[in-house]
């Protein structure tokens, strides 16, 4: 089975079922590989200086995932529509696992985002100077990064091990982040889709 066939079809399809359970909103216009994430240790998805709350993250095994984002387009005219991604989602198995799952809600810490969101490890973060976060943030919130469907900044910040950082614009409206995991049939985590939603 292509990853990149099963993840979009696989959120569309059970799309449904996470909007009776939870305030995710409608499905995303596009959803679309956005690249791979080197991690070692917890991962977390958030605006680094905008979470008045703390953030809640996900301790997974060190390994590269694949990482799927949802996009919504606001505006008529093509050269001026905004961008905005609300939902990322990693895959932490293969398509075989990931097309056997199951959903199963899971209310995250209440964090807010702002502009834009970062998805890395806390690990890759550590290796994020002052320098580098603030390049990255001016590069996801230009003119031209947020009136484009992707690319948008996925950098390595540690050449020895490969660890990345991502970010991705998202929309300002007072959001929060919540996250549905995918679990196999022992419980063992596969997938996780963090959203973003009204509150």
């Amino acid at each position: 089975m292509d990853m990149d066939v099963l993840v979009p079809d696989l959120i569309e399809r059970n799309w449904a079922w996470a909007d009776a359970n939870s305030p995710c909103g409608a499905l995303p216009q596009w959803i679309e590989r956005a690249g791979d994430l080197v991690v070692d240790g917890p991962v977390v998805w958030s605006t680094p200086d905008d979470t008045p709350f703390g953030e809640d993250s996900y301790d997974v095994p060190p390994r590269t995932y694949s990482v799927f984002v949802g996009i919504d387009g606001y505006g008529d005219d093509p050269e001026r529509t905004r961008y905005d991604v609300r939902v990322v989602f990693i895959a932490l198995a293969g398509p075989e696992k990931l097309a056997e799952a199951t959903w199963r809600h899971e209310q995250a810490g209440l964090m807010t985002i702002e502009d834009y969101t970062c998805l890395a490890s806390q690990k890759a973060n550590s290796f994020i100077t002052g320098e580098t976060f603030a390049r990255l943030k001016e590069a996801v919130l230009s003119t031209e990064s947020v009136h484009r469907k992707g690319p948008w900044p996925n950098e390595v910040v540690d050449p020895e091990t490969g660890l990345n950082v991502m970010l991705f614009p998202s929309y300002d409206s007072a959001s929060g982040i919540s996250c549905i995991e995918l679990v196999d049939d022992v419980e063992e985590l596969v997938g996780l889709l963090h959203f973003s939603y009204g509150i």
